[in-house]
């Protein structure tokens, strides 16, 4: 991950919050910013496209975590 643990946990925070109240526009903007910064070839995507990949991203993340942890 490119993204510091801080920021990548700020990342999933407004990717739930995304799923279930929507986002402000600012935060909107953070989001993709966190997004572009791990997948550069997804800046010009759709905030729905965005926000798929980054559960995608975060399950991907997990995954190897928990891989790491066997």
């Amino acid at each position: 991950m490119k993204l510091p643990p801080g920021d990548f946990n700020r990342m999933e925070f407004l990717l739930g919050k995304a799923k279930v109240q929507g986002l402000a526009p600012l935060e909107q903007d953070e989001l993709r910013r966190y997004i572009i910064t791990e997948q550069p070839s997804a800046q010009n995507s759709s905030l729905d496209d965005l926000i798929k990949l980054g559960l995608i991203l975060v399950g991907i993340y997990l995954l190897a975590k928990a891989l790491e942890e066997m």
